[in-house]
Formats: structure tokens, sequence, C-alpha cells
């Protein structure tokens, strides 16, 4: 049987993703900032954690949207991937935070993702829907249906970051706005090749990414990011997860990468599904024990990294786990 090549800058950008999703968690059982410097850091340590879901979303778009699907097959195939692990970690979930206090009301809004890591879930759902008819999309009018989409989401997007979308009340923009515009980002960024060197496109990208990440944090430090839509859907954010995309998929640096270190990062990729929520559990043990002294995130950061991979790890090992382990090879 034939081993399916795996493209390494992905394995580098889901775990990079699921890493920084993790420490932006663990930042809120940190602090509060009592002068402007830990104020700037933690700021700069969340915006960095928020770039995990839209890049998250932009491998999803820069995988699925280069093939062609039999709906049926695709339904019945990609979903179940997504959807047996979401079953079998939301009930461990929903008990962990039962046991440790949690009414039927809470339970409830965790399970749709009111105020709750879940809500990426239900998002991803609503996007997989969506992706036959994207890739249609694309066979038909390839680049320049792109990046008439594109623009057009862009377009959303600076009126989402000016909190003035919609504009108008019946100027429907819908069916261009919201997460679905990183996956079509990341099949566009992904298939785009440039006349320059791989060295200046990763160069560009890094300024790019270090430029915008000053950016959203001065967006961060003055403007009350109190919703999932603010949080992601922004210009500086874009920017942000586009600049670190193309870092990752031109940096020639990543191929010689210790083959261990490497061995190492395509586990934590290949179980970053599962510890999107095994996190979750993890989080709600160790921070119970919080000492709250922030020279013990580094320690959190390592040992949340591990015992979440630990057990998608393992049951992705087992036949009968492994369809709901979240370890998505």
């Amino acid at each position: 049987m034939k081993t399916k090549e795996r493209i390494f800058y992905y394995d580098f950008l889901r775990a990079f993703a699921i890493i920084a999703v993790i420490i932006c968690h663990i930042m809120i059982f940190f602090g509060p900032a009592t002068t402007l410097a830990e104020k700037i850091f933690q700021l700069t340590i969340h915006d960095i954690g928020r770039m995990g879901v839209p890049i998250f979303l932009m491998i999803s778009g820069a995988l699925l949207l280069t093939k062609d699907y039999d709906l049926k097959t695709f339904l019945k195939k990609r979903f179940a991937r997504i959807i047996y692990p979401f079953i079998f970690w939301m009930i461990l979930i929903l008990l962990t935070i039962h046991l440790y206090g949690g009414n039927s009301k809470y339970l409830w809004n965790i399970f749709i993702g009111n105020q709750s890591v879940t809500w990426y879930f239900w998002t991803l759902i609503g996007i997989y829907l969506f992706i036959p008819l994207i890739r249609s999309f694309i066979k038909d009018h390839g680049d320049e249906g792109l990046k008439y989409f594109l623009v057009i989401w862009f377009i959303t997007i600076i009126l989402n970051t000016f909190h003035s979308y919609p504009l108008w009340p019946f100027f429907d923009l819908n069916l261009f706005a919201g997460y679905v515009g990183y996956p079509i980002l990341g099949y566009y960024l992904n298939t785009r090749e440039f006349s320059l060197s791989n060295r200046k496109v990763s160069l560009i990208a890094l300024a790019v990414t270090v430029i915008s990440m000053i950016a959203y944090v001065i967006f961060t430090y003055h403007t009350n990011l109190s919703t999932l839509t603010i949080t992601y859907l922004n210009v500086p954010m874009v920017f942000l997860a586009s600049g670190m995309f193309m870092f990752a998929k031109h940096f020639d640096g990543l191929n010689s990468i210790n083959s261990k270190i490497k061995d190492g990062i395509t586990s934590i990729s290949v179980c970053s599904y599962g510890m999107y929520f095994s996190h979750v559990i993890v989080l709600k043990w160790i921070t119970a024990y919080n000492p709250h002294s922030d020279l013990m995130v580094p320690v959190f950061l390592i040992l949340t990294v591990f015992l979440s991979w630990l057990p998608v790890y393992v049951m992705s090992k087992i036949p009968y786990l492994k369809k709901v382990s979240g370890g998505l090879i």
C-alpha cells in the first residue's frame, strides 16, 4: 500500500496553530497585568494564539479545495473525520465540567460553542458544507473567480474591523463574509507562484507577520475584542495569518530541521484536532492547582501540550478508538 506523502510545512503550521491556541487559553489563567509592559506582553501572547484558528482554516482550504468530490462520498468521509471525535471529546468535556460544578445551562452553552472552544467545530461544519460548492466555483472561474471572491470578502473584513458591517441592512454580503474566506485565502496563497526566490518571499512574509502583530497588539489594546467575529475577522489578523502561512510555505530552513524534531512536529500535527478538544479537559484539571505566577506559563504550556497530545496519540494507535481520537492523517 502506497503511503501518502506528507507536506511538512502543513504539519509545521498545524503544530504551530494548536500550540498557539493552547498558549492563548493558558494565558487566561494568569495575570491580571499591572504594568503597561505586562499588558503588552499578555496581549502579544494572546494575539499569537489567535492566529491558530485562521491558520487551521487556511490549511483546510489548501488541502480540500485542490480535489474533486463526489458529494455523497465527501459528506460521508470528511464529516465522519470531524464529527466522531467531536462527539467523543464532547462527552468527556461535559463530564469533566459537570464534575467541577457546571449546571445544565452552562453545559448546553459549552456544547453549542457559546463562550467555549467548541464554537470552532460548528464553524467547521458550516465551512465543510460549503466546500463542494466552492470547489465547483474554482473549477468554473479559476483565478479570476478567486480574486473576485477574496476582494469582496476583504471588503467585509475592513467593514467588520471598524464595526461597520453590515453597512446597510439590505446590502447583503453574507455569502462573501465570515470564516469561509480563510479556506479560500489558504487555497489561493498555496497556489501562488512568485518570481522572487523562496528566501525573499519568506523574508517579506516574516516582515508582514511582525508588522501585523504590532498592528494587532495596538488594535487589541485600544479595542474591546468582546466577540469571536471581531477577534478573528479583522484586517490585522488576515495579514498576520497570511504572513505566517507564506513564511512557513517558503522558508527553506524548515527542510533542514532535525529528523526527530520533524517527527515530533508531525505527530503534534496529526493529533492537533483531538488536542483542540482534549486540552480543554487538561486545562480544567491543572489550573485547579495553578499558583498564578507568570513564571509558570512555560511549565503549564509544556505540560498542557504533552498531556493533550498523549491520549490522542495513544488512541490513534488503537483500531477501535482511532476514529474518535481526533488523530487525523
